[in-house]
């Protein structure tokens, strides 16, 4: 047998034929190929899967973002809090206002040597 007499001849009615009867592929040869179509689909599959991964971790780091840099206006607000009421005026002010007797020393604190 020689390999064009198994074969028919590509013409229109022949692929309109077997188009319809789901044999296409097969009359144009393409099963020759089917180990190097199933590996362009198994990496357009990964691709398609690392590209949403990717789409994912670029939304992740957005949001964070915009949480960090409300954590840096809020880590401002504390700071500042906290210096401003370390001063000396504000704290005996808010002694005062507490209530307690505790206030400034009139004179420095002595130095003690030992012998």
């Amino acid at each position: 047998m020689n390999r064009s007499e198994n074969q028919e001849k590509v013409t229109f009615k022949t692929v309109v034929k077997s188009l319809f009867s789901g044999d296409i592929l097969t009359l144009l040869r393409v099963d020759r190929f089917l180990p190097v179509i199933i590996f362009l689909f198994a990496l357009g599959i990964i691709n398609i899967f690392l590209n949403y991964m990717i789409e994912q971790t670029m939304v992740k780091v957005e949001r964070n973002k915009v949480v960090l840099e409300e954590y840096k206006i809020y880590h401002a607000q504390k700071t500042y809090e906290f210096v401003k009421s370390g001063r000396m005026s504000t704290v005996q002010q808010m002694l005062e206002e507490r209530g307690s007797k505790v206030t400034a020393p009139v004179k420095p604190a002595e130095i003690i040597k030992a012998d």
